[in-house]
């Protein structure tokens, strides 16, 4: 039977983790254990966190597929194989999905129709390896080689190419003063965002490894070598800091008033953004690459063991957990009562 995605959804996922401030799941209440929902296996390997629209999820595995699944059942609707391997995780929107390649230099981004995954259009980038980000109508990539584009969302037309020191390996971050870039040259980059011209350029604190967090007035980065910044991005000045005690491989999640971020010893930090210098810790016992998931009820911390908790951000008391099959790298997600994991061999896990 030829099945189809929806032909339009009001649900849309315009960048990693479905928000800016990564906060999609914080209203979400889940007070004991999921049930077991359904599992399937979209690939031999899922790269990427996945994106979840309105009844679908669309990943991307190392198979150089796209694969759109309907989350009532876990369908595939339709998978789509695309010219190179893809790792940053697609985005949807009210009728497209969008994915990138990492081959160097032959990287493409791609358009898909949301209703069949038909290649709508598709532009030679360079290698991408970090998530894309789309806001008011532009997809906006950044390349293992340091190139930043924008790209009309509708045409695939390059709008603007500048190329920056280091690679970029967080997805740009669109904000009121311009779009915010970091690379692996720790330099931090503010660029005009109509037509790419550096407005400014300033020292990041650290190498960065996943997407930074925003809301309005800030940046909030996590480095690899354990610090946390909250960073101005109209003058590219950093507002504070706090030293994690660890590296932090995965993003930051900003919920309500307050900044998450778990280090890989399993280190979970909440920053107050009243009063930054009350930050509080507690130690979980884990080993984790995947940021922290903030629900209503705690927050969510999945380990390489494949196990995910949800626990009580003040004391880390654990007040439930699910198992898949790790390594768990993305954070888990909540939409709509249904708990999504990515777990290891391509495998997309359900609870309710």
């Amino acid at each position: 039977m030829i099945r189809h995605g929806p032909d339009h959804q009001s649900v849309l996922w315009p960048v990693y983790l479905g928000s800016p401030a990564h906060d999609v799941s914080a209203v979400a209440r889940m007070d004991t254990a999921p049930k077991p929902g359904w599992h399937r296996s979209a690939g031999r390997e899922i790269r990427g966190a996945p994106a979840v629209g309105q009844g679908v999820i669309a990943v991307s595995n190392t198979e150089k597929t796209v694969v759109l699944l309907g989350t009532d059942s876990g369908q595939v609707l339709w998978d789509r194989r695309l010219g190179g391997t893809l790792r940053g995780g697609p985005l949807l929107t009210t009728d497209r999905v969008y994915a990138a390649t990492e081959e160097s230099p032959a990287g493409r981004v791609y358009a898909l129709e949301m209703r069949t995954g038909k290649v709508a259009w598709n532009v030679k980038t360079g290698g991408i390896t970090a998530s894309l980000t789309l806001a008011q109508g532009r997809l906006y990539a950044g390349t293992e080689a340091g190139i930043v584009l924008a790209i009309d969302a509708d045409s695939g037309v390059v709008r603007w190419r500048r190329r920056l020191s280091g690679a970029v390996r967080a997805a740009p971050v669109f904000t009121p003063a311009g779009l915010f870039v970091v690379t692996t040259a720790d330099s931090l980059y503010l660029l005009d965002v109509a037509t790419g011209e550096v407005r400014r350029r300033g020292p990041a604190p650290g190498a960065v490894l996943a997407t930074p967090a925003s809301d309005s007035a800030r940046v909030y980065l996590a480095t690899a070598s354990g610090m946390l910044a909250a960073v101005d991005p109209a003058t590219l000045d950093t507002v504070w800091t706090r030293n994690l005690g660890g590296g932090v491989f995965g993003s930051p999640a900003l919920a309500r008033d307050t900044l998450y971020a778990l280090t890989r010893s399993g280190r979970l930090v909440s920053v107050p953004l009243a009063t930054p210098a009350a930050a509080h810790s507690v130690e979980l016992g884990i080993i984790a690459v995947a940021g922290p998931t903030p629900l209503a009820t705690g927050v969510l911390v999945a380990d390489v063991a494949g196990v995910v908790r949800c626990v009580d951000p003040r004391t880390g008391t654990e007040r439930w957990r699910v198992t898949v099959s790790g390594p768990v790298e993305q954070p888990a997600l909540v939409r709509d009562g249904l708990l999504i994991v990515i777990a290891d061999r391509g495998q997309v896990v359900t609870y309710r």
